[in-house]
């Protein structure tokens, strides 16, 4: 049983940094795709 709530603590402080890394990281569409002569509002 110990090692059940280690591993189910240990996936969500996983997911928990992976969702923090991937909002810092991550570009909308519109500026990953966007060039000087598009106006995205």
């Amino acid at each position: 049983m110990k090692s059940f709530w280690i591993g189910t603590i240990a996936a969500v402080i996983i997911a928990v940094v992976a969702g923090f890394t991937l909002n810092a990281t991550n570009q909308s569409a519109g500026e990953k795709y966007s060039t000087s002569n598009v106006r995205l509002y």
